[in-house]
């Protein structure tokens, strides 16, 4: 191996080894790929679906005829006293078609409640999709804050270092008092406390990024860049929304199933009426020379069966009323449900607007207060209440900026729409 291979590996694995001590860096988009591709909770739904479609299919077999084949061999024996047995063989071979003309309408509910089960497999699936935007925007959301607060904590203990020197020199210099000092220290000491707060807060918020993305590690996941952003509407129909969310959907869905169960159970009550043809080769050899054709027709009519149908029935219906009360229910609930998720949503807007006017306010005092404490123009009380003020401007901002994605994400739940195709 040359000296220059040599190097070049070994230089790779150098990249290799900070690549994973950096942790990885995801975009928005890549978390939204990643986890359309991943998430196991999205992916058991696109399987519900898929389950459902093929159920439906098969629910629909009922109208098509049923085609059968046999092929039969006997062998008889017959023995005879004072005579020599014999053997005979018999073979045969059938097709049978089958054909129903009336089931009770049993084939239309079974058609009518696989349909339905779908819809509201499809509905679920959309609430699913729902769930995991939210999820995934909550998840960055707090990675994002964590990261963005975890820069302010570093932040102010620079600033917060600072202001100690600064009035330990006036303390020194016999121009501040040994409390202003204590303090100063103390506040310094709060500053870094709160940043081990947000490393911590830093490695949760990474699990449950990692979590969303259907990741089995955090990796030590770390993000770039910012979730698009969009304002809220100020006129919005709540009801006609409600009736395109997917969990009125479901319901609706649950309650067309138990419609179609109502005549499913009914269906035992009506006479059945099938048409049945056979074609068939029988004979003494194989491959049978001998032709029988048969065409029939057969009613069945139901009488008596221990009052079993009755009483399905009678259960079937009141599945049907409880879906219906179930359905009622829902949709009340989402009025309430739509209407605090906009407010919310609005409020967040409105709420981020003005704690960035009250940090960039907070941080031009600041200047000011120091500059005059500085030259003795200002107590170190209200100095010190000043700079606890943008501190906690400052904090407030990140958890606005926070709160505002999550109330987006969460009024987009609720309508069942979200950033997952």
């Amino acid at each position: 191996m040359t000296r220059n291979k040599i190097l070049a590996i070994l230089a790779f694995g150098l990249i290799s080894i900070t690549a994973v001590e950096a942790g990885e860096i995801l975009t928005w988009e890549a978390c939204v790929t990643q986890a359309s591709q991943n998430n196991p909770e999205l992916l058991a739904a696109q399987a519900s679906l898929r389950s459902a479609e093929y159920q439906t299919k098969a629910a629909g077999s009922g109208f098509l005829p049923q085609v059968s084949a046999s092929v039969n061999y006997t062998d008889e024996n017959t023995s005879v006293p004072a005579a020599a047995s014999s053997s005979t063989a018999n073979y045969s071979a059938a097709v049978t078609a089958t054909q129903n003309i009336f089931s009770g309408f049993q084939d239309k509910a079974k058609l009518a409640q696989g349909t339905a089960n779908q819809e509201a497999a499809q509905a679920n699936l959309d609430s699913i999709k729902a769930k995991v935007s939210f999820d995934l925007k909550s998840a960055f959301a707090a990675l994002l804050y964590a990261q963005n607060y975890l820069k302010l904590t570093d932040d102010i203990i620079r600033r917060r270092e600072e202001n100690m020197r600064l009035v330990e020199l006036r303390f020194e210099g016999g121009r501040e008092n040994k409390g202003s000092f204590l303090l100063s220290r103390a506040s310094l000491s709060q500053a870094k406390l709160d940043n081990l707060q947000a490393q911590h807060a830093l490695q949760v918020a990474q699990e449950q990024l990692a979590n969303a993305l259907g990741k089995k590690s955090s990796s030590e996941v770390q993000i770039a860049g910012s979730i698009p952003l969009k304002e809220p509407e100020t006129v919005v129909d709540l009801e006609q929304l409600a009736l395109q969310t997917p969990d009125h959907r479901q319901v609706s869905a649950q309650e067309k199933s138990a419609t179609a169960g109502v005549s499913l159970a009914q269906s035992p009550l009506y006479p059945s009426l099938n048409l049945t043809g056979t074609s068939a080769r029988q004979g003494n050899n194989w491959i049978p020379d001998n032709n029988r054709h048969s065409v029939g027709v057969s009613l069945s009519i139901p009488l008596y069966n221990g009052g079993r149908d009755y009483y399905g029935t009678r259960s079937a219906v009141n599945d049907l009323s409880a879906a219906t009360y179930n359905r009622e229910r829902v949709d009340q609930q989402l009025i309430t449900k739509l209407r605090q998720a906009s407010t919310g949503y609005i409020e967040a807007v409105e709420k981020l607007k003005v704690d960035q006017s009250f940090v960039e306010a907070a941080t031009a005092r600041a200047e000011i207060a120091r500059n005059k404490y500085d030259n003795g123009l200002i107590s170190f009380e209200d100095w010190d209440i000043i700079e606890n003020d943008l501190i906690s401007r400052q904090k407030t901002l990140v958890q606005s900026q926070r709160d505002r994605i999550v109330s987006e994400a969460s009024w987009e739940q609720i309508q069942g729409k979200g950033v997952i195709p």
